[in-house]
């Protein structure tokens, strides 16, 4: 291509700006160029590129291209001459080529410029760094309002657990001036009496814990703290800690668990009042039973003695009964059979008595992790597997029963389940209101109870309760 390719009056316009240009497709050849300055670039048939000017710039045309870069700039280039330019290149995607524009360099007025704009630039820089002075000041002014005004206790420890900065809470909590804890290790200034050592939170980029301090003015108060190390994230290498007093809360706990206990207690006293009341009743309405019977006896031997003998077999079988039955509620009181023998052989013994007195077939599934629970809250898993076994015998009218417990994590779970005449368990069913006592005695273990039942479709209770461990 020749200057004269590009129109005589664009020509013009660029001569008299001083201006020379040249256009380049992608592979390096010839679009189009113009001016005089412009005839280091090769004859139309060659390849631009292989010009000296574009030596090493191979990465910078592709990021042209590639639109990673807008320009190129390229000051004070010669070729031969005395005179230079500067040259600037760019990418033209609509058409496809590169519009290289050379303009003539003129050193003093150059040199000048540069030292404006990097006058400029310089002066731009403080202002933005003078801007964030101002800003990190007012954030440190409104971080110190909130930790002076806030009800929370605010502490920041170096990395050796010494003081830095402590507000007002903390402050009144030690007893102590700015000047006696600044500077300070933590440990010294804030002993604590009970709960975790302040070494904890060493190493740890993020931890809570509770600690308990004999405050200036004599109390004990319980703090909750939480420490972050500030460090990850390019911030100060220091530690903050934030402090709640959580005193009252203790408190609480400390009632509810008391008031726990206190309902445990009642609950333990209720049930054994409960198994008074049985073992009273049974042996009273036995007696009476047996009394009657023998007056019985005593009119019939003058009038009908060949009676005598089938109503002193009545008699005896009311007697044997009622001793058994004292005898079962007597042995409630006096021994705990799974606190003592384990709540496996418990369970199983219990579905053995009861085929024994029913004559239905118990299958049992009992996990042999449970051979070693005892103690109390083995004591009352038992007792509620018995009592729905109770309430079997005397109102399901079952010809199938099942039992089985096993251990599932840190939850014994116990299901008692019969094939009988069943009921609704969302109607007040006289017969069964041993339902509510059991469901009492699995909250007070912290367990739960759930009974699904249907007429004529048999029930099953479900028990869950936690346990600590299993030996």
């Amino acid at each position: 291509m020749r200057d004269d390719d590009i129109e005589p009056g664009a020509y013009r316009d660029l001569t008299l700006h001083g201006l020379e240009i040249a256009r380049v497709d992608a592979a390096g050849a010839i679009v189009s160029r113009a001016g005089a300055m412009t005839g280091w670039i090769p004859a139309a048939d060659g390849n631009c590129f292989a010009a000296p000017l574009f030596a090493g710039l191979e990465d910078d045309l592709r990021d042209l291209r590639a639109g990673r870069q807008a320009l190129l700039a390229l000051p004070n280039v010669g070729w031969g001459g005395s005179d230079k330019a500067n040259v600037t290149i760019s990418w033209d995607p609509a058409a496809g080529c590169y519009t290289i524009v050379a303009a003539r360099a003129f050193g003093a007025s150059e040199t000048e410029i540069m030292l404006v704009r990097e006058r400029r630039e310089r002066r731009l820089a403080d202002e933005q760094a003078e801007a964030a002075r101002r800003r990190a000041n007012v954030n440190e002014a409104l971080y110190r309002d909130i930790v002076e005004s806030g009800s929370d206790i605010v502490l920041r420890l170096t990395p050796d657990r010494r003081i830095a900065f402590a507000n007002t809470r903390a402050l009144a909590l030690a007893g102590r001036a700015v000047t006696e804890m600044l500077g300070a290790d933590v440990g010294a200034a804030l002993p604590v009496r009970d709960g975790a050592e302040w070494s904890a939170i060493a190493g740890r980029e993020e931890i809570s814990f509770e600690q308990q301090f004999v405050a200036a003015g004599g109390e004990l108060v319980w703090i909750w703290w939480r420490a972050a190390w500030l460090g990850r994230d390019g911030g100060p290498a220091e530690y903050q800690v934030v402090g709640r007093d959580i005193t009252l809360l203790k408190k609480l706990q400390a009632d509810i668990e008391r008031a726990n206990i206190e309902l445990r207690a009642a609950l333990v006293m209720r049930e054994r009042l409960k198994i008074a009341h049985d073992l009273h009743d049974t042996i009273v309405h036995a007696l009476v039973a047996v009394v009657a019977q023998l007056r019985l006896v005593r009119k019939l031997a003058r009038r009908a003695p060949e009676r005598v003998d089938d109503e002193l077999a009545t008699a005896e079988t009311a007697a044997r009964e009622g001793l058994e039955r004292g005898r079962a509620a007597l042995g409630q009181v006096r021994f705990q059979r799974a606190g003592v023998e384990g709540l496996a052989a418990a369970l199983d013994r219990a579905a053995s008595r009861f085929t024994e007195r029913t004559g239905v077939s118990a299958r049992r599934s009992i996990d042999p992790r449970l051979a070693g629970f005892s103690g109390e809250q083995a004591e009352i898993i038992f007792r509620i597997a018995e009592e729905a076994l109770r309430n079997v015998e005397s109102h399901a009218n079952a010809t199938s029963v099942t039992l089985s417990a096993e251990l599932i994590g840190n939850e014994i779970e116990v299901v008692v389940g019969d094939d009988g005449r069943g009921f609704d368990p969302a109607r007040d069913n006289p017969g069964h209101y041993g339902l509510q006592g059991m469901d009492e005695q699995a909250r007070m273990i912290g367990g739960r109870l759930a009974v699904t039942s249907e007429p004529g479709r048999g029930a099953t209770l479900v028990l869950r309760a936690p346990v600590g461990s299993v030996g």
